[in-house]
């Protein structure tokens, strides 16, 4: 049965309108997944000679028992933000002869696979065979080592989707969890309790006791039956139908009229971000990522960096990466009415483009309070500003033209990323390291001024050219028009 549904997901990923652009993000990810491996297997090699260079007075096995509990709250967190479960994918195939039992359990098999669990295994098998080797541990002291972190790893693995499908809807049940792990980690951090050490001491333990492997390994089953049975109590074609709304509200958006032409469609988006749950989410998150030069602008390590200048394009155009990288699928449930209307693409891009450029200037106006951290950082917000509106916003709505994935405005789940491909999150790239390099070069050969009037010029001459990268993206749009009508109507992408 499991050949069986591995077949039918086979058969649907290349016959899915995203076949082409499907394959070169995943040989892309599969070059940076190859180097990621190759890392962490050199870190797993080098790791007990480290250790023992740096703490000659320690044991490696025990120093990296210590820290075990930082590896597992990061792969935890790393999963909240790429993993899910597929339950999606699976909806059709209630409706085939096949039993429940069979569907769950493939589910959540293929959630095993999970690229996290295989940076452990890759570390930890060359480490521990080094240890071995140098050490007087037993083979059956290092073996049940290695099965409870294993272990611990896999009840990460499904508690994180256990998780995410319980808790994602409603951000409240997650508060008193991160109440708890907020007191854990300040009284780690004032040497008041640790529970770091706890946890190595676990691990400790099971180096002199081996029989206590078995605990990670049951914790682990549980966290998988736990996921199994709740996902089965909830596998129906219904089961995450929104109920309908009864409460509507009005907004008045007359406002907009003084934008001609564009209003019709300025006032859709704006309509979008106050209904859709989804696009509420995401403007929510722009908000709060203003504090994120909090992070960077105290710490002297990075005074007259460049990386002021990845803060200013992220702080300033958060909106842009957010909310532009979706353009279209914005739309995608009505974007077929659309192309049916006598609309020039064009002036729907310019609605577009416009609405990004009202972000940037509300955002940047919401982070001068920086100025508090010196000038400085002042001009290089306002130059990354700019260039943001000159630039970045072209590049975004040409990276729009290959979108072909569906979203659903109803799930505005926190953890949600249906719709979102690996190309998604590539598209940032461009955008945030493009300005990076250009800054950095003219800063190093003429100065911060310099290097902030060059951001700014090209943003200014991004600006003027409007019009032409206009015309040029929305010809683009038009080539692409029947494959993201096609595309589009994908629900399960």
């Amino acid at each position: 049965m499991f050949k069986r549904l591995f077949v039918l997901e086979w058969r649907s990923f290349f016959r899915s309108a995203n076949l082409g652009k499907g394959l070169s993000v995943k040989i892309l990810l599969g070059f940076l997944g190859l180097y990621c491996l190759v890392s962490f297997l050199t870190l797993g090699i080098s790791l007990h000679f480290m250790v023992k260079e740096l703490y000659p007075n320690e044991e490696p096995i025990y120093f990296v028992n210590k820290f075990l509990l930082v590896w597992f709250c990061f792969s935890f967190f790393i999963r909240l933000m790429f993993q899910k479960l597929p339950l999606l994918n699976i909806k059709p195939l209630l409706i085939q002869n096949i039993p429940r039992s069979n569907i769950v359990n493939y589910t959540l098999l293929k959630a095993s696979y999970s690229f996290c669990n295989w940076l452990l295994l890759i570390s930890s098998v060359p480490f521990l065979i080094i240890t071995s080797r140098v050490t007087d541990f037993s083979n059956t002291q290092l073996f049940a080592w290695f099965i409870a972190a294993q272990g611990f790893e896999y009840f990460v693995n499904y508690f994180n989707l256990y998780i995410q499908k319980n808790f994602s809807t409603n951000f409240k049940k997650v508060i008193p969890f991160l109440i708890v792990v907020l007191i854990l980690f300040g009284l780690d951090y004032f040497k008041i309790f640790s529970i770091t050490d706890l946890f190595g001491q676990l691990f400790n333990s099971i180096l002199d006791y081996p029989i206590l492997c078995i605990i990670p390994v049951i914790i682990a089953v549980l966290s998988y039956f736990l996921l199994y049975f709740d996902v089965k109590k909830n596998l129906f074609l219904d089961a995450y139908l929104q109920q309908e709304k009864t409460v509507y509200k009005e907004y008045d958006l007359s406002w907009t009229n003084r934008f001609g032409a564009l209003a019709p469609f300025l006032q859709l988006d704006l309509k979008l971000i106050w209904r859709a749950k989804r696009a509420r989410k995401v403007t929510l998150v722009c908000l709060i990522f203003l504090a994120y030069g909090i992070i960077f602008y105290p710490n002297p390590q990075f005074e007259n960096s460049s990386m002021l200048v990845f803060v200013g394009i992220f702080i300033s155009g958060i909106f842009i990466i957010n909310f532009g990288q979706f353009v279209p699928a914005w739309d995608s449930s009505y974007y077929s009415m659309l192309m049916t209307q006598d609309m020039p693409i064009k002036l729907y891009l310019e609605s577009k483009a416009l609405l990004m450029m009202i972000s940037v200037a509300i955002l940047s106006i919401l982070s001068t309070p920086y100025l508090y951290f010196g000038w400085t950082i002042f001009w290089i917000n306002i130059s990354c500003a700019i260039y943001n509106i000159g630039i970045n916003i072209p590049i975004i709505l040409y990276f729009g033209s290959m979108n072909k994935k569906r979203i659903d405005l109803d799930n505005g789940n926190y953890f949600n990323y249906q719709g979102t491909g690996a190309a998604q999150w590539l598209v940032g790239l461009p955008l945030l390291f493009i300005p990076i390099i250009i800054w950095a070069v003219v800063k190093t050969f003429a100065g911060i001024p310099a290097a902030n009037i060059v951001l700014v010029v090209l943003g200014l001459v991004g600006f003027a050219l409007r019009n032409v990268f206009l015309n040029w993206i929305a010809q683009k749009y038009r080539d692409n028009k029947y494959k993201m009508l096609i595309g589009f109507k994908e629900v399960n992408n």
